[in-house]
């Protein structure tokens, strides 16, 4: 009787023992299953040896790229200068630059004259196989009405489809001369970084109410040809960054122009995140 009741209570403890293990197993494959999954931390994109020339439509743009690699914590970039911005490129033929990045206000016209983007290229190229070339394809001098623009307070009366015809002309000209160099070189090497566009996207911003601290479009222009005032200065610093380093400005924290707040800065990121990434010719999209 004894062996009897020890063989029931021993079976009892091995059912309990079964039946609690299979819960803790069913516990722990939910608690797995319903455990998000940590995202996959994206490869930082190496530093790029960066040759910049241009005037005073172009000049603010290594200060606001420079500040966006120190945030982005991306090593190795540089800012290479030459001896003589405009004549000295044996830093080119030495293979020591990876970008060069030119910006004036008539770039539709000054950058392909003569064959000097052809040149600047073939040099890069024949030196350093990863060579890039961009160009500052920026906002038009006097919204492409010139002659109507005598103060800043004129762009307030821009109607913002008259410009984005006008620029949306003046860029499938320079796009054509970039399929053309292209062709040559038998690859994508020669970019355009679409800032007029995205100046354009704030400007509608603006007229729509949606830029807080900004309730006219002549704020944004320092004066009536019109060179950028800080918030274009910031947007261009931001395309460039995302065209240069195929990477989104979102979210980073930087110090310069200190006159914008963080909400400023966080819809000029996007803006410029959302315009290169989209545009073919600035190297993002496919």
């Amino acid at each position: 009787m004894k062996n009897k009741k020890s063989s029931i209570m021993f079976r009892s403890q091995v059912i309990a023992g079964i039946l609690s293990l299979c819960g803790f197993l069913a516990w722990a494959m939910g608690a797995s299953a319903e455990e998000p999954k940590r995202p996959a931390v994206a490869e930082k994109p190496a530093g790029l040896r960066v040759m910049f020339n241009g005037n005073s439509w172009f000049i603010f743009v290594p200060w606001g790229v420079a500040d966006l690699v120190k945030a982005a914590e991306i090593q190795g970039h540089k800012e290479v200068r030459a001896a003589k911005p405009n004549d000295d490129f044996s830093l080119i033929e030495a293979g020591e630059v990876d970008v060069y990045a030119h910006g004036v206000h008539w770039w539709m016209e000054v950058p392909w004259v003569g064959g000097f983007a052809e040149k600047i290229v073939g040099m890069g190229l024949k030196a350093n196989p990863n060579f890039r070339a961009y160009y500052h394809a920026a906002w038009l001098v006097g919204d492409a009405r010139a002659k109507d623009i005598k103060t800043t307070a004129d762009y307030n009366d821009s109607k913002l489809a008259d410009v984005q015809a006008a620029l949306d002309k003046t860029r499938k000209g320079v796009e054509a001369i970039v399929d053309k160099l292209n062709e040559k070189f038998g690859k994508r090497v020669v970019f355009l970084v679409p800032v007029g566009d995205a100046t354009l996207k704030l400007r509608a911003m603006v007229l729509e109410g949606n830029y807080p601290g900004v309730a006219k479009q002549s704020e944004l222009w320092s004066d009536a040809m019109p060179h950028a005032g800080v918030h274009v200065m910031a947007l261009s610093g931001y395309c460039h960054f995302a065209a240069f380093y195929r990477t989104s400005p979102v979210g980073l924290k930087i110090d310069r122009f200190k006159e914008l707040t963080d909400e400023q800065h966080a819809i000029l990121q996007r803006i410029a995140w959302e315009t290169v990434s989209k545009y073919p010719y600035a190297g993002v999209a496919k």
